[in-house]
């Protein structure tokens, strides 16, 4: 265990490097974010008139918007890490590694997202205090949630990430799923029984009843949060098997090692 407490220190180190040595380019994707929001909000304005502002409808949009931000870095982070690692060469290095190369991507997914962590309180901050509306924030209550709702992103992550080791580019469809994902988290799987078992909704749901209404896990309940681990463990197994088939193709094409 304590090998892999070093393996997760390792990557977070690197986070926090790349955050230093690229703040250039860290904070001018920041604003890229905010400035979407503002777009958003700007749009849902433009619709609704100012009368629409009430009540807890922005809310609910400044939470979607920082669940949004949660479940695109974390598909991106895995694909990318990835994609990454192949068009440098060094995919199979990872393969060497005396982890495990599912402990190596596992890693990195947690690191990503202390990291993120970080990023997103800023952008929330930043949104709440230009929307003019005030969310509640149980960081322990939110963090079981957090967890088992971006397990379904790191699944399609993965099957990108697949994708990628047999096809080489596949952008346009990455883009596309960024989009997708905006849909994922607008669902309302709260009220709908089968939307909850799209990747991503309905953890966005009970995210969005614990910091609008101020629910607490309590509220939530055990068995909805069961719920949500079981629907996530279900797409990122779903998303490690397609991975899997992929790397099977791509090694008896001996594409592992080339780009």
């Amino acid at each position: 265990m304590r090998k892999k407490l070093l393996l997760l220190q390792a990557f977070f180190k690197k986070q926090v490097i790349y955050f230093r040595r690229y703040l250039l380019n860290t904070l001018g994707g920041m604003l890229t974010l905010y400035c979407i929001f503002l777009l958003i909000l700007g749009g849902y304005r433009g619709l609704s008139g100012p009368t629409g502002l009430t009540g807890d409808t922005v809310e609910a949009l400044v939470v979607g918007y920082v669940m949004w931000f949660f479940l695109y870095t974390t598909y991106q982070d895995v694909a990318q890490q990835i994609r990454s690692e192949a068009l440098t060469g060094t995919l199979e290095q990872l393969y060497m590694s005396v982890h495990g190369f599912g402990w190596v991507i596992g890693a990195h997914v947690l690191a990503a997202f202390i990291a993120n962590l970080f990023m997103a309180a800023v952008l929330l901050a930043a949104a709440m205090r230009t929307a003019g509306t005030v969310l509640h924030i149980n960081l322990p209550a939110l963090l079981p949630v957090f967890v088992g709702t971006l397990l379904g992103p790191v699944g399609l992550g993965l099957i990108i990430a697949g994708l990628t080791l047999i096809f080489q580019r596949i952008d346009s469809y990455t883009q596309i799923v960024q989009f997708l994902l905006i849909g994922l988290v607008a669902m309302p799987a709260e009220k709908v029984a089968w939307m909850r078992l799209l990747p991503g909704s309905f953890g966005a749901g009970l995210v969005r009843e614990m910091m609008v209404r101020g629910r607490g896990l309590a509220e939530i309940g055990l068995s909805r949060l069961l719920l949500l681990f079981a629907i996530g463990a279900v797409h990122l197994l779903l998303g490690y098997g397609v991975y899997k088939l992929c790397e099977k193709r791509a090694m008896s094409r001996g594409l592992l090692g080339h780009y």
